[in-house]
């Protein structure tokens, strides 16, 4: 299957739905700050739900660069959170570390949805591209294990 290109924000978000739809176990996603994913509709917050309940041993991994987008402006995505802590986990990349200037999601080790630049909504869908993913996944991993867990799922604070 050859890629799908994108280029608007309707065309990345399908691009989303898509991979989403294709992801069995994991899903993995390195954005800015989501801003552009859709993270606050009511068809994205079900699609997600459907994976979290679908079976065990699914994982949401999410890592951006910044964090207040989610935690002020994605309610449906914190309460997902709460929901599913168990399957869903929110990280911020180390402060001052180097980052990589294109933003991916991954489902599995099979597909790849990748932005040119998180500032810009240009980017391709591949459904099928192992050789990618496997390098997005060690990417993803190595900044995952730097990165700390900084999105809680309360609001609540220790009182």
């Amino acid at each position: 299957m050859n890629p799908l290109s994108f280029a608007t924000i309707d065309e990345y978000q399908a691009a989303l739905d898509r991979l989403i739809a294709a992801a069995q176990h994991r899903i993995r996603i390195h954005d800015r700050n989501l801003a552009d994913g859709g993270f606050n509709t009511v068809a994205r917050h079900d699609s997600l739900r459907t994976f979290c309940v679908a079976g065990a041993g699914r994982r949401i991994e999410i890592l951006l660069d910044e964090t207040d987008t989610v935690q002020y402006h994605c309610p449906r995505l914190m309460q997902l959170l709460r929901d599913f802590g168990h399957v869903i986990e929110i990280r911020q990349t180390e402060p001052g570390s180097e980052r990589p200037e294109h933003g991916f999601a991954l489902a599995d080790r099979h597909a790849v949805l990748r932005r040119h630049d998180k500032d810009d909504l240009r980017g391709s869908l591949d459904l099928d591209n192992v050789h990618d993913a496997v390098l997005l996944h060690d990417l993803f991993e190595r900044l995952w294990e730097r990165a700390p867990v900084v999105v809680p799922a309360t609001t609540l604070g220790l009182g």
